[in-house]
């Protein structure tokens, strides 16, 4: 009887990626990298203020090394005592309260998991990352007691990782082999999404395991350990590896407009990763879970475009993602302008830029498909 029930828990899993798929409009989703720094009163509020925006989706950023400062006794287990889940308990919960769906993605491996402890970005262990996002899968597969009562949420959309094609997120890039520098990332990172996968579906049947979480590279450097990988070079190992997944996630920050940009990632060369996606699973949809354009000069980003074509760009984002039926979501990243990170729809001091309404418009257009509602 368990296996019945295993089975069209799985079935049903199909249907819902299939109908998603076949979704006409994308979704003009958003997300806000404050909220895992927020409690209580002030995470209430900062909820009201992402949901005001009208996004009916959200990116959320799980940083492991906050829930789990020291190693579980059993790491699959999401009631260990060693696991500190409160916020974002409370953030799932928020979300889905105001009729959010979250997208879940995590890194930062704690220093027990990291493959180099000393190095902030490490790599993490394959059994331990796999180990820990199946524990995220099973507290969030919609039946995990909540401990303030109840049962807390279901998060069906889980990515493995984020941006592991760069060194800021997944160290080291490349290795030395004789007297030279070759790919490593996008190996380790197969063997990452091939074990996380087997743990998530373990643990929620019906969770859509989302991989690649690539971030905008373009061309693979490989001189040093801290180089980075290029999309495309990082899809086609993934392929040789035959690693699994239910839909690929796409970060683009493209340099000039999102109608005219040509260069690898964009959205005019979709079509060339979508068909490596194919490869991985034919068919399977394209989140983009981060994009958008920087107001000013940062520390991330030198290139940076008045607010006025931010907010026009806008627009062309969502007609450029309309383009690609296989493209289900865009998420703008982010709500607010911090020292680090000027692309927001709110100033840092919270007033609206003109793209802002812009967003609100697209953000609420249409019915949110029915596949997208848990």
């Amino acid at each position: 009887m368990r296996r019945l029930r295993r089975i069209l828990a799985l079935a049903l899993g199909a249907l819902g990626l299939a109908a998603g798929a076949a979704g006409a409009a994308p979704i003009m989703a958003l997300q806000d990298d404050q909220l895992p720094n927020l409690d209580g009163p002030v995470l209430e509020q900062r909820l009201d203020l992402l949901a005001a925006t009208g996004t009916r989706v959200s990116r959320l950023d799980i940083l492991w090394r906050d829930v789990a400062p020291t190693r579980p006794a059993d790491a699959r287990d999401p009631a260990d005592p060693a696991y500190r889940w409160g916020r974002y308990d409370a953030i799932v919960k928020g979300l889905v309260r105001r009729g959010i769906t979250p997208i879940i993605s995590y890194y930062k491996a704690p220093a027990w998991a990291a493959r180099l402890p000393r190095e902030e970005a490490s790599a993490p262990r394959t059994a331990d990352g796999a180990a820990f996002i199946g524990a995220v899968a099973r507290r969030y597969s919609g039946t995990f007691p909540d401990p303030a009562g109840g049962t807390l949420p279901l998060v069906r959309r889980i990515e493995v990782w984020n941006e592991p094609n760069i060194a800021q997120f997944w160290y080291p890039q490349c290795r030395r082999q004789g007297g030279r520098y070759v790919l490593d990332s996008a190996r380790a990172y197969a063997a990452l999404l091939t074990a996380g996968y087997r743990e998530i579906k373990r643990a929620s049947p019906t969770a859509i395991v989302v991989g690649g979480v690539a971030g905008p590279v373009g061309d693979s450097v490989c001189t040093s350990s801290d180089s980075s990988v290029g999309t495309l070079d990082f899809a086609e190992v993934l392929v040789r590896e035959r690693a699994p997944l239910d839909a690929w996630s796409q970060h683009l920050y493209p340099i000039g407009s999102p109608l005219r940009a040509y260069f690898v990632p964009s959205w005019a060369t979709m079509p060339q990763l979508t068909r490596l996606v194919d490869k991985l699973r034919r068919g399977a949809p394209i989140y983009v879970t981060e994009t958008g354009y920087h107001t000013s000069y940062n520390r991330y980003h030198r290139y940076f475009v008045s607010e006025a074509q931010q907010a026009a760009w806008v627009d062309e984002t969502y007609r450029a993602a309309s383009r690609y039926p296989r493209v289900e979501v865009a998420v703008w990243f982010n709500l607010q302008d911090n020292p680090f990170w000027t692309g927001g729809l709110l100033h840092a001091d919270l007033s609206r830029k003109p793209a802002y309404d812009r967003f609100s418009r697209l953000a609420r257009q249409g019915t949110l498909p029915a596949a997208w509602r848990s």
